[in-house]
């Protein structure tokens, strides 16, 4: 019996994957040998640049920062649409069958929650926070796959009539339980955002780099499969927010890279 090298991020693309029907004596019956490093690079190269656009995506609603001591605290939806050639790329997932599936095959959109949170700091400076969690199963003891990470914005451009430009670095990691533990999966960004705004509603643009890192560390798997993955994923971002009440803003934005996906979120400010 092996524990298939990427168990938890297929967890994570299929929903039902371990329902009642599935055991997990099934879900890590797998042989990897059915694979060299060059294709199984091949096969973690896509879903890496997947888990980069989630964690890549629904970062601001605005460029610009909050004074000292004022926050916003967002809910946050993520969709990523799924290009149809990634529905055939190489099996890792059990069906109800058993049969080995790819992780997309079938799906053409998958949406995922998030939290976020910022708080204004002296000198231009924005800390912020995100949490995401996806429960593995109806078992609430099972525990889930959650992201949480963080990042520091720098508002280059604050004051003045003309757009605000504000900088990102941020840094999240993937936790799982510790019977789906492989490895490490972290995700590192850099983005630079612009917004103007106009009355109650606010233009933003931007754009920038993901990277993915995955290090798998499990004694389980042949030794040519330990060891470091990573993948790069650069996108574009463009959004439009609205202050629907006091305080409370709502916003929509749309980004394009190797997948494409939009980001739905609603948020209480106070600046």
């Amino acid at each position: 019996m092996r524990k298939l090298l990427l168990v938890c991020l297929a967890m994570l693309l299929s929903v039902n994957l371990f329902d009642g029907s599935l055991s997990k004596a099934r879900a890590q019956n797998f042989d990897l040998s059915i694979y060299n490093t060059a294709d199984l690079s091949d096969v973690v190269d896509p879903i890496m640049k997947f888990f980069g656009t989630i964690g890549g995506a629904g970062f601001v609603n605005t460029a610009k920062l909050h004074n000292f001591g004022g926050f916003d605290i967002s809910a946050r939806v993520v969709g990523v649409m799924i290009p149809d050639e990634y529905s055939g790329i190489a099996g890792l997932v059990p069906d109800q069958s058993g049969a080995l599936t790819s992780p997309f095959k079938n799906e053409n959109l998958l949406a995922f929650p998030f939290l976020t949170a910022s708080v204004g700091l002296f000198g231009n400076l924005e800390v912020m926070a995100r949490l995401f969690h996806y429960p593995l199963g109806d078992d609430p003891l099972r525990g889930g796959v959650t992201l949480l990470g963080g990042g520091l914005k720098y508002g280059l451009v604050q004051t003045g009539l003309i757009p605000k430009i504000t900088i990102i670095g941020a840094y999240q990691a993937l936790m799982v339980p510790d019977e789906f533990d492989f490895g490490t999966v972290k995700i590192a960004s850099l983005k630079a955002f612009a917004s103007k705004d106009f009355l109650i509603f606010t233009v933003y643009g931007g754009g920038g780099v993901d990277k993915t890192y995955l290090t798998v560390d499990f004694a389980g798997l042949p030794a040519d499969f330990n060891g470091d993955y990573n993948a790069t994923n650069s996108h574009g971002t463009v959004g439009f927010g609205a202050t629907v009440f006091p305080f409370v803003k709502v916003n929509g934005e749309y980004n394009f890279g190797t997948f494409n996906s939009f980001t739905l979120g609603a948020s209480v400010s106070i600046r």
